[in-house]
């Protein structure tokens, strides 16, 4: 437990420093769905955000280069957004979420 509290808060630290990237939105949520085209994202908005993949997208997982294969519905993301667009540039991605306690 104590490694996921850890890498939780890397996860935000990182995220809250994506902000610091002007003139791009920054949807986080949860995946749920991909495609090799596109990937919907689950924003804590009742409505999920489907945002476009190009070539120029680019993914990191715990601050290393990912790629899209590394992406799996459930993974939490913080993506970077052109403000006004759909156009995914940067997917930062976090940990599945975890298991509901019963």
């Amino acid at each position: 437990m104590p490694r996921f509290i850890t890498f939780a808060a890397a996860f935000l630290i990182a995220g809250s420093l994506v902000f610091a990237h002007g003139g791009n939105e920054h949807v986080r949520g949860v995946v749920t769905q991909i495609s090799a085209q596109s990937i919907t994202v689950q924003t804590s908005a009742t409505t999920p955000r489907t945002l476009t993949l190009s070539q120029k997208t680019t993914f990191k997982r715990a601050g290393k280069d990912a790629q899209l294969s590394d992406l799996k519905v459930g993974d939490r993301v913080v993506v970077d957004v052109p403000e006004k667009k759909n156009d995914a540039l940067l997917i930062q991605i976090g940990p599945a979420n975890p298991p509901a306690h019963k």
